[in-house]
């Protein structure tokens, strides 16, 4: 018996079939290739550079090496001429 699977396109995943699920065994391995990572840890996130980070760091995106790099709060605070924080 041949069955038709259809999965939406939508972030909630419905599969539907042809046939009654009571006379189907549905086996399947799914990989969603979505933009959402998974770390335990920042560190374990891509992008993200926290060799030599110690306390009262933070993190300020480094646009040559494309990444989040840790730096000294007091660094930072030093090289911010403006701060925009929208509108509300």
């Amino acid at each position: 018996m041949a069955v038709n699977v259809k999965v939406g396109s939508t972030s909630v995943r419905r599969v539907t079939t042809s046939a009654p699920t009571s006379n189907v065994r549905l086996k399947s391995s799914v990989q969603n290739p979505s933009r959402t990572q998974t770390a335990t840890s920042i560190d374990g996130l891509q992008g993200v550079d926290v060799d030599g980070v110690q306390n009262g760091y933070t993190l300020v995106y480094d646009a040559a090496s494309g990444n989040w790099e840790a730096a000294p709060a007091a660094d930072v605070a030093a090289n911010v001429a403006n701060i925009d924080g929208g509108t509300f």
